[in-house]
Order: C-alpha cells, then sequence, then structure tokens
C-alpha cells in the first residue's frame, strides 16, 4: 500500500495516476505562464515540492537548460514520468526530512499544503530554502463557493462532503485563501496573485481531475456511513451525464520574491 500520507489504496492507483494526468493537463498552461512571468531563466536551480507525475519537473528542466537544476520530490515518486538528467528525483517527505537552506531560486508546489496539517511550518521551510532574490509560488485552493454552488442531489450532498475534506479532519480546503497573509508575514516582496475558475465537465481534463478523485472518495464516503452506496453510484452517474458542467474551484497562485537584503 502506497505511504497514508499520499492516500492511495492499492486499488486506487491507476485511478490516481490517470487522475494526475488530467490535472497536469488542466493546470500545467497556467502554471508554466506564472513561472516565465517572473523570469525563469537558464542556469536557475529550482525545487518542485509535491511532483506528482513530474510534468512540471520536466518542463522546468527545459528551461533551467543544462546548467540548471531541478530538485523533484514527492512522499510517492510512482507516479513520477522519467525525465532529463539535470532533474533530480527523490523521495522527500517535506514535514520531516531535512530542507537545503539558501540553496534555490525557484520555490514551487501546486495542490499540496493544503492536505499537509504541518502548512503554516512548511511554507517557512520553503521560504528557507530559496537565496536572496530567490521566487516561491504556492497555488492552492478556496473551495467554500466550489462546496456552496447550486448542484442536484445526491451529489450535491456528496460533493460538500467530499470538497470540504470531511475525511481529512487535519485538511485545510481554504488554504489559497491563507496563502497572501503567509507571503506578507515571510517579508516577501513583488507579491503577486492569479486567482481563475472554469467550468468543468466529464471527459474533459478540467473536470475529470476532480471526478476521479471522487471515485477515490465516495467508498471512504461510504465505509464511514455517510453515503450510501447507491447514492455514491448515482453521484457519479451524475456527474459524468452526457451535458453535464459545474463551476470549479476557486485556484489561487500567490507568487512572491525573497528580499536581496
Amino acid at each position: 500500500m502506497a505511504d497514508d500520507r499520499y492516500g492511495v489504496r492499492d486499488e486506487e492507483v491507476e485511478i490516481e495516476r490517470n487522475r494526475l494526468e488530467m490535472l497536469a493537463e488542466a493546470r500545467d498552461p497556467r502554471t508554466r505562464r506564472i513561472l516565465d512571468s517572473i523570469g525563469l531563466s537558464p542556469g536557475w536551480r529550482c525545487w518542485e515540492l509535491g511532483a506528482g507525475g513530474g510534468t512540471v519537473s520536466a518542463w522546468l528542466g527545459k528551461r533551467v537548460g543544462p546548467d540548471g537544476t531541478v530538485w523533484s520530490t514527492d512522499v510517492d515518486l510512482q507516479f513520477h514520468r522519467p525525465v532529463l538528467p539535470n532533474v533530480v528525483v527523490e523521495q522527500h517527505d517535506v514535514t520531516s526530512d531535512p530542507v537545503p537552506e539558501s540553496a534555490f531560486d525557484l520555490v514551487h508546489a501546486r495542490a499540496v499544503l493544503q492536505h499537509l496539517p504541518e502548512r503554516d511550518e512548511i511554507i517557512e521551510k520553503l521560504w528557507g530554502a530559496l537565496v536572496p532574490g530567490g521566487w516561491l509560488m504556492v497555488e492552492d485552493g478556496a473551495f467554500a463557493s466550489f462546496a456552496g454552488q447550486s448542484l442536484p442531489e445526491p451529489y450535491a450532498t456528496v460533493h460538500r462532503y467530499v470538497s470540504s475534506g470531511v475525511t481529512t479532519d487535519w485538511r485545510d480546503s481554504d488554504y489559497g485563501v491563507r496563502l497572501v497573509g503567509r507571503f506578507r508575514d515571510l517579508g516577501a516582496a513583488d507579491i503577486d496573485i492569479i486567482g481563475d475558475v472554469w467550468a468543468m465537465r466529464p471527459g474533459e481534463p478540467g473536470g475529470e481531475w476532480w471526478f476521479m478523485a471522487l471515485e477515490r472518495a465516495i467508498p471512504r464516503l461510504v465505509e464511514a456511513g455517510l453515503v450510501s452506496a447507491e447514492d455514491g453510484d448515482t453521484a457519479l452517474a451524475q456527474v459524468r451525464a452526457p451535458g453535464f458542467v459545474m463551476m470549479s474551484t476557486v485556484s489561487i497562485a500567490v507568487v512572491g520574491r525573497k528580499p536581496s537584503n
């Protein structure tokens, strides 16, 4: 069984592999645009935290070139694709393993911190890993409006449970809203905030990353006695019905630069 902190059971591995591919296809273009906007350049030393399938790490490796390096880390590397020689892939738990000090020009984490109860301490570690003048970019969600949108039953009830992280009481599903405050507390310069929403539909990456997450989450809700197996099956049929559409979570990216003095 995979590491419990990653949360993937043996029977869920293929679902999670496909889900990560859908998430990358849907969200990598925005991540790349923001990283380019801060001046990502050849020779940079980068850390990709919670690399998942490694698609951002692979892109970073191409951008920084042979004179640059990318440290691509996750607690579970079974989904990580092969990458360029300048991308170092390592199993690493940021909550307990050592973190290099003043080592990187860029640290990036997407959809990671909201899942870690030590998130506020971890963001300080990420800041400490930057060289003066280096950039921190964190992407996370704001799920309150996502959870409260109008949806048909029984999916509406299932959706509220999953989007609020009811089976993991240490998750902060609205950590994206708190990011800018954390950056201010760190003393970041040149802070910028980028947010967006999109239409989620079955058969499209922008929707399937979530609908596949439901396939993993619903059996757990059934085990916990929160929904019936019949309602879980009906909810999955509802989100995969032709013509179904719903609003995405608010995705928030915050970037900031560590002052040079």
